[in-house]
């Protein structure tokens, strides 16, 4: 280890943390937290819109004659785009778990 990777580890030391990696880590996480709220409000959104689940909207969705079709198509691909988003952000933060 260097003399500046040395005092940079200090520093870390300093402020609580174990090492860089452990601060990196926390700080990630804190970041992808933030992500998952965001997403989960975005889901939420849908659920309340629709008053069902993404896989009810799924099976529904030629009945759902109250919103438009291309309102539909839209919100369906809006949807599940944010479903692909949530399922990534859970697969990092149980990476950092590990």
């Amino acid at each position: 280890m260097t003399v500046e990777q040395t005092s940079v580890e200090s520093i870390f030391h300093e402020m609580g943390y174990a090492s860089s990696t452990d601060y990196a880590i926390k700080k990630a996480r804190e970041e992808l937290l933030q992500e998952l709220k965001v997403s989960l409000g975005r889901i939420d959104a849908f659920e309340k819109k629709y008053e069902m689940t993404y896989a009810e909207f799924d099976k529904q969705f030629h009945l759902l004659t109250q919103f438009s079709l291309f309102e539909r198509d839209d919100d369906s691909m809006d949807w599940r785009a944010e479903l692909t988003v949530l399922r990534s952000i859970e697969k990092r933060l149980a990476t950092l778990t590990l």
